[in-house]
């Protein structure tokens, strides 16, 4: 495991309301970052193909048949919450470029300071 900075559990202000960043205490290493109340995002730092949320599995499935297994891909998240499915990318198909568009710019912010990508992670 990378030593990095623990991320801060709390409430962040963001462009579209509060969000709040919880320590999952089911899965160490885990985040779970909501938007006013609502579950927006499910990040394992330790095991980024780990995706807790059914529907990020199913894009996950999906991905995994975008090409043959392990080779890179070009991908564009619209949406990027806490970027787990960037994550994913990374790290099932290194080298991958990946972009990122959210119409939340501070929510990105926070994600990427709290929730820190991997620096193997080619994500802008």
């Amino acid at each position: 495991m990378r030593s990095r900075r623990r991320p801060v559990a709390g409430f962040h202000q963001v462009d579209a309301g509060t969000a709040e960043l919880l320590a999952d205490a089911d899965r160490p290493g885990c985040w779970v970052l909501l938007v006013d109340g609502t579950p927006q995002s499910h990040v394992d730092l330790d095991d980024p193909t780990y995706l807790d949320f059914e529907y990020v599995r199913r894009i996950g499935h999906a991905i995994d048949f975008a090409g043959p297994p392990g080779l890179p891909l070009r991908v564009v998240h619209l949406g990027a919450g806490g970027l787990t499915l960037a994550r994913y990318v990374a790290q099932t198909r290194p080298g991958s470029r990946q972009r990122a568009f959210d119409s939340d710019v501070a929510l990105i912010d926070l994600v990427r300071r709290e929730l820190p990508l991997r620096r193997t992670a080619r994500v802008t």
